[in-house]
């Protein structure tokens, strides 16, 4: 079994890249998928399965291009309800990967349809957990991101069920693979680390210490910011679907003349300038906004910005693409 954890730092987004016997699975990819299907390709291996641990808030998926690319599946736990074909799997419910297993734990509470996938080897040796949002390290998700009529604190007390029957019967030397690290809003306060093991997170983990449903619902429900604006935004995205990310790049890839540009900027458009502060500070288009591609780009403009307004990019040469 190889295992990769593909993390993006200015969004504390972990993504996996799994394989055996040359069969791969991409566990909560990201909206670019390049890095997937190149490391594939470097490593002779076909993408069989694309799994979802939950409608992300804090991202846009890449679910939906990568099925394209790549005709796999797209799996999402119990609970599900998309606007695109899935395979809603069951709880239990099991996928061949080469000689591995990968089993889906449903295990509701910081969203109703959260899943973990359990990777087994081929003696049926419980090997990693993938748990998404359901625990991280040091944490565990904030239960207050859900669609629908589900307070907080009922869906805090899901995940105190779901954690005390799915994961805490778990044997203390499984590695644990979260979907984000620190920094991540998806929590209140995250470790340091990126993954860890079962046994060391109830040892420090203040979320899986013996306590009772009460004390527990009570712990992960204080101190709860509220959340980045964006999002309920990115949720209902991932879960209705969207443009391809070349549809999105042919079109924003577009030079603009001044003439072009004022127009834009009198019909209200937004002028967003990506270069770094040191170069935005030396002059800028008056009006514009400077939120630098360095350090956590996307979280500031998804906080800071108006999602029914045009974006005009102002970026350095060569930055466009990713802009």
């Amino acid at each position: 079994m190889f295992i990769k954890q593909l993390y993006t730092g200015c969004l504390s987004e972990a993504a996996y890249y799994i394989e055996s016997e040359g069969e791969a699975a991409i566990i909560d990819p990201l909206r670019d998928i390049d890095a997937y299907t190149a490391l594939a390709k470097e490593r002779g291996a076909s993408i069989k399965y694309i799994f979802e641990t939950h409608f992300h808030a804090d991202f846009v998926s890449g679910h939906l291009d990568l099925a394209k690319a790549t005709g796999a599946p797209i799996v999402y736990g119990p609970k599900t309800e998309t606007n695109f074909p899935i395979h809603k799997a069951e709880d239990g419910e099991k996928f061949r990967l080469g000689e591995s297993t990968i089993e889906v734990l449903h295990t509701p509470g910081h969203t109703v349809e959260s899943s973990c996938y359990l990777v087994r080897s081929a003696d049926g040796k419980p090997e990693a957990l993938f748990t998404g949002d359901t625990l991280f390290v040091g944490d565990v998700g904030r239960p207050d991101l859900s669609s629908g009529n589900l307070s907080r604190e009922e869906l805090a007390s899901m995940l105190y069920d779901s954690l005390h029957s799915k994961i805490l019967p778990l044997p203390n030397d499984l590695v644990v693979y979260p979907a984000h690290g620190p920094g991540s809003s998806c929590g209140k306060n995250l470790g340091p680390s990126t993954f860890s093991t079962l046994g060391q997170e109830k040892e420090t983990n203040y979320a899986l210490k013996e306590q009772t449903r009460e004390e527990f619902v009570k712990a992960v429900t204080d101190g709860l910011d509220a959340p980045p604006s964006y999002f309920s935004i990115n949720a209902r995205i991932n879960k209705e679907g969207y443009e391809s990310l070349e549809g999105v790049l042919e079109a924003g890839m577009q030079p603009l003349n001044i003439a072009s540009l004022k127009e834009l900027i009198d019909n209200g458009a937004i002028l967003l300038d990506t270069r770094k502060p040191e170069s935005f500070v030396l002059g800028f288009v008056p009006g514009s906004i400077g939120i630098g591609l360095n350090g956590r780009f996307a979280e500031w403009a998804g906080s800071l910005l108006p999602f029914d307004k045009p974006i005009v990019l102002v970026t350095a040469p060569g930055e466009e693409r990713k802009a």
